[in-house]
């Protein structure tokens, strides 16, 4: 099978309804395939950071990585800014680029380039994803694409990038029988459970606060159960804004330097602070954090 119809049927088998793009000369052969193989809708935007923006939003709303795609060069670099975004907002996504030919490309040689828009946007992306790939033999393509989607939603979901020469697209790929992997979210053992749990019991001001984490993970329903059952109340970061209806018995407010005084005053002064999906950012709780006791991860 040619190596960019596989790509695009390999998207459409994960789910992909969606791809943004703004078309370039290395990435004619995917967009082609897409075009011509599937069903998924390949939505041109007018900028490539408009693309990558795009499947921002299209994997925290859908939970399957948004899948943007650029060609070699500025095409690429012009990515980055969403890819940021994705990783430090914990979005899945994967990020295709076309790349120049193998045989164009400068290796060793002592020069800044060889072949036109050559870029190393692996090099560049690679501190702002969870993982990044250069598609070096065409063989390699099933499993990079399977590892790709895995580790863009394992865990801290995230982006990921893989950069795939011009020759290799059109190159005849070996289709093996790759398994599906699945992510299997980390659960909390018995004795994390009851710890939490006498810990809210013996607290006198106790204070949930809800990062966005509780989103991705589509887990709003449970934590509205989880509010009802405790009646305990509740503060939100900055994205997770929208986690709790505004009029929610429950809802204090949201916290930070943009947040609401009161929320901040809550946080400051509860006994007992249980966070579900936050990184605890610096803009969240100040740079002095010596009152907070870590009890449980």
């Amino acid at each position: 099978m040619k190596a960019s119809d596989f790509i695009a049927l390999f998207l459409e088998r994960k789910g992909v309804k969606h791809v943004f793009e703004l078309s370039g000369g290395m990435i004619t052969h995917i967009l082609d395939s897409l075009n011509q193989k599937t069903s998924i809708n390949i939505i041109t935007m007018h900028h490539e950071q408009s693309a990558a923006f795009a499947a921002d939003a299209y994997g925290r709303i859908t939970g399957i990585p948004g899948v943007a795609l650029a060609t070699s060069g500025p095409g690429a670099t012009n990515l980055l800014t969403g890819i940021g975004s994705c990783y430090f907002d914990s979005t899945p996504a994967v990020f295709i680029t076309g790349q120049v030919n193998r045989h164009e490309q400068k290796g060793d040689r002592n020069i800044r380039q060889l072949g036109f828009q050559e870029t190393d946007i692996v090099a560049m992306a690679k501190p702002i994803t969870k993982a990044c790939y250069q598609i070096r033999d065409v063989n390699d393509l099933p499993e990079v694409l399977e590892q790709a989607f895995h580790i863009a939603t394992e865990g801290r979901p995230g982006p990921v990038l893989i950069d795939i020469p011009m020759d290799v697209q059109r190159s005849l790929v070996e289709v093996p029988a790759v398994p599906d992997k699945t992510s299997l979210l980390p659960h909390p053992s018995i004795e994390q459970i009851e710890q939490i749990a006498d810990s809210i019991k013996k607290a006198k001001k106790p204070l949930i606060l809800v990062g966005r984490g509780v989103r991705s993970a589509f887990a709003i329903d449970a934590l509205k159960v989880f509010l009802e059952k405790t009646q305990m109340p509740v503060i939100t970061t900055l994205l997770a804004i929208d986690a709790v209806e505004h009029n929610h018995p429950s809802r204090v407010g949201f916290i930070g330097s943009y947040g609401n005084r009161w929320a901040n005053i809550a946080f400051g002064e509860c006994d007992m602070l249980l966070v579900v999906g936050s990184r605890l950012d610096i803009r969240q709780t100040g740079a002095d954090t010596k009152f907070f006791e870590l009890i449980t991860e």
